[in-house]
């Protein structure tokens, strides 16, 4: 009877060795291998899970070919091994020097870093299973504190809180959740106030060059500005005492300019009251040279700060080449890419600037999607068409590039169902600002919607657009390159609606916005500086509908670069995307 129990109590302890060495062994195995398997959890985009593992989002892409960004729960997809290159005595050496400790009721990341003085990213990077939240009784490691500054605001995007701001502007503009904000920010528990300097998120390494510097206001009360506008009132005499009723023609260039002029008096009764003093007298060029010309030989616009206007590019082209002060040229216009002076201000970019930004998204996320490209028969389009052609022939993995082009605007249907593929991301860029090719390429692309994978890109959502169903294009997932401030659909928006109704009597036009965006943003970047060229380059800045973002392009003339790639949801929710 001893002897069995002692061959027992013997077979039992070698059961043991064998689990034990078993058990290393896979440990060993687990911590040699360079990659492990991941499963997507509910929410998580490859963004979030590149960002926890410090990667870029690029790099985790080429790491699991064919998924999307957005994957769905339960994919299961390659992530580095946190603990690759660590023998066993190192893991276990890293064991003995940290902490367990269990999660209570009401506790949060930002409690638990603060108790024992380490980051929240170092708690996360020695807790992988924290990407799933915080839950009470989880026991978590506490790594050995490393006395690391916790909130180093060099380390960190900041932000000075302004007029208008909400949680939801910044989380928005930001790419981060209210949550974040307020575990950086404590004081955030009582709510945003003005001038309160906050830390966004981390700079990191991918970030770093990406972000662009907030325009931040820094008001100077004893300047005074002195600002002209030059408009073709068409009218014999304005001043800015002008009453609306002056403005009754029913004139399609009339109506414009009364809007713009509306929207500037709003932008500059705005900074009145903020207390800037501005000085302010407007023109009537009558849109005629021969007034422009009498205007510059009658003023002395030497000790003046600004002009904005003339409306039309040539005439504002020729004004900046006559005085010494700086233009504002309040349009776009094809002619900008050639007419350039050192004192013209672009407030809208060049065609060339939001194609190259387009060109860069595409390449940058390029991962072997089919190309088809669609043009029109015009003449000027075709040049750009074969430049775009061999721009993109240079990505890395191009498998080919199809072309469809429209017959006098209507599209083969045939020849387009050729050139797509299933079970493949279809990218269709439209090169073209034609409408009845427009039109066709929506309509015949939102029928493949149950059968192909399709995303349409466009150069510029021009005025060829205005007559699509945007949920057409929302089921298109469609992505284009713009000024446009997407995110500016709520409160903001809403007062300035109703300010202008109740002055106005109307709903303010696009041109009424515009004239309000040009001129509070220009001339607040006047009060701020020392002058207006130091103003415009000193940051990124969002207003009622447009971003401004001015850089000096290679002529040396000061152009906004404010341009964002926007994507259009199922549920018609504009995206800014990162290039």
């Amino acid at each position: 009877m001893g002897i069995t129990n002692y061959k027992l109590q013997s077979m039992k302890k070698i059961f043991f060795l064998i689990f034990i060495l078993f058990f290393i062994s896979e440990i060993n195995f687990a911590q040699q291998k360079k990659y492990k398997s991941y499963s997507v959890k509910q929410g998580e985009t490859m963004k979030s899970i590149a960002k926890f593992y410090h990667l870029s989002t690029r790099d985790l892409l080429r790491l699991n070919p064919g998924i999307k960004r957005k994957p769905k729960a339960n994919t299961v997809i390659i992530v580095p091994n946190e603990n690759y290159g660590k023998n066993s005595s190192e893991f276990n050496k890293e064991v003995e020097n940290d902490n367990f400790y269990t999660i209570k009721p009401k506790e949060t990341l930002y409690g638990i870093s603060k108790k024992y003085n380490i980051t929240i990213e170092a708690l996360k990077k020695a807790n992988p299973k924290l990407i799933e939240g915080v839950k009470i009784g989880m026991q978590i490691i506490i790594p050995k504190s490393t006395n690391e500054v916790l909130l180093d605001s060099t380390k960190y995007v900041m932000h000075k809180v302004i007029k208008d701001d909400t949680f939801y502007s910044l989380t928005k503009k930001y790419e981060v959740t209210e949550e974040d904000l307020k575990l950086l920010n404590p004081e955030l528990i009582e709510g945003l106030k003005l001038g309160m300097d906050i830390k966004i998120k981390p700079i990191s390494d991918e970030e770093e060059y990406d972000e662009l510097k907030p325009f931040t206001e820094n008001i100077d009360f004893t300047k005074k500005l002195k600002v002209y506008f030059m408009l073709p009132y068409q009218l014999n005499k304005l001043t800015d005492s002008v009453e609306n009723k002056w403005f009754s023609k029913s004139n399609s260039l009339l109506n414009i300019v009364t809007d713009f002029h509306l929207g500037a008096a709003m932008a500059i009764d705005s900074l009145r009251k903020k207390g800037v003093q501005i000085d302010v007298e407007f023109m009537d060029t009558e849109n005629s040279k021969f007034k422009l010309q009498y205007l510059v030989n009658k003023h002395n616009f030497t000790k003046n700060d600004v002009v904005i206007g003339p409306l039309f590019y040539d005439n504002a082209y020729w004004v900046a080449n006559h005085i010494n002060s700086y233009v504002v040229a309040p349009f776009y216009s094809k002619n900008q890419e050639k007419l350039s002076a050192n004192n013209l201000i672009n407030s809208e970019p060049n065609q060339s600037f939001l194609t190259s930004k387009m060109l860069d998204f595409i390449k940058n996320n390029y991962k072997g999607e089919n190309l088809v490209l669609i043009n029109d028969d015009k003449p000027e389009n075709q040049s750009k068409l074969w430049r775009i052609v061999n721009q993109l022939k240079q990505m890395d993995s191009v498998q080919g590039i199809s072309v469809i082009k429209s017959s006098k605007g209507f599209i083969d249907i045939d020849k387009l169902t050729e050139k797509m593929v299933e079970n493949k991301s279809n990218w269709v860029l439209l090169i073209s600002d034609d409408l009845i090719t427009t039109v066709a390429a929506v309509n015949n692309l939102k029928s493949f919607d149950d059968t192909y994978d399709v995303t349409l890109f466009a150069l510029k959502k021009d005025r060829n657009f205005d007559t699509v169903n945007n949920n057409y294009l929302g089921k298109l997932n469609f992505t284009y390159p713009s000024i446009e401030n997407v995110y500016s659909k709520g409160k903001e928006k809403s007062s300035f609606y109703k300010r202008f109704k109740k002055k106005n009597y109307a709903l303010p036009s696009k041109y009424a916005i515009k004239g309000f965006d040009i001129t509070y943003d220009t001339l607040i970047r006047l009060a701020s500086n020392e002058n207006l060229e130091d103003g415009l380059l000193s940051g990124e800045s969002s207003r009622i509908d447009d971003n401004f973002y001015y850089i000096k392009n290679d002529k040396n003339e000061i152009e906004n670069d404010g341009i964002h790639i926007i994507r259009l949801s199922k549920d018609l929710v504009p995206e800014i995307l990162k290039l």
